[in-house]
């Protein structure tokens, strides 16, 4: 087979294999990202899959990968449920709760990026949009904001 060829079907089923999350419920550019990290992972392959196993294998990744999505979202959703509330209604966090308190330690256009995205629920797009910023800006803000979150706790923790 040559390179062409196969670069042609891997093509076809980037389409193909974009509507399959987003039958299941995902939204739009939650599937364009799944798709993206399919095609990260077959790359990062040192072999090169048979035409007949390439469509099977980048399924089946691309439900691993949209599950492990779907479930990284909706654990920062109920953190940031839990732990940013308006000012006007919360009290400061209970001491000795470390995430609580990691959550204090976050500058307020931070926490504020928080809210938007997991609170209220927010597509990327609508948030860069409220921000003033590009959607890429969002998501390496908040993939910095959850380092960030990160590092605090675990310093937290060897204290």
């Amino acid at each position: 087979m040559q390179l062409h060829d196969y670069q042609k079907i891997v093509t076809e089923l980037a389409v193909e294999l974009q509507r399959y999350p987003i039958s299941r419920g995902a939204q739009r550019e939650t599937a364009e990202d799944v798709v993206q990290d399919v095609f990260v992972k077959i790359l990062e392959m040192e072999l090169v899959l048979p035409p007949d196993k390439l469509r099977p294998y980048m399924y089946r990744v691309a439900w691993s990968t949209y599950l492990d999505q779907y479930r990284r979202s909706q654990r920062y959703r109920d953190l940031v449920q839990k732990y940013l509330q308006p000012e006007t209604t919360t009290a400061q966090p209970p001491i000795g709760d470390d995430l609580g308190l990691a959550l204090a330690k976050l500058s307020t256009k931070e926490r504020h990026l928080l809210v938007l995205r997991y609170d209220q629920q927010l597509p990327i797009a609508e948030v860069a949009q409220r921000l003033g910023i590009k959607a890429s800006a969002v998501k390496m803000r908040l993939h910095r904001v959850h380092h960030k979150l990160e590092k605090i706790l675990r310093s937290e923790q060897n204290e």
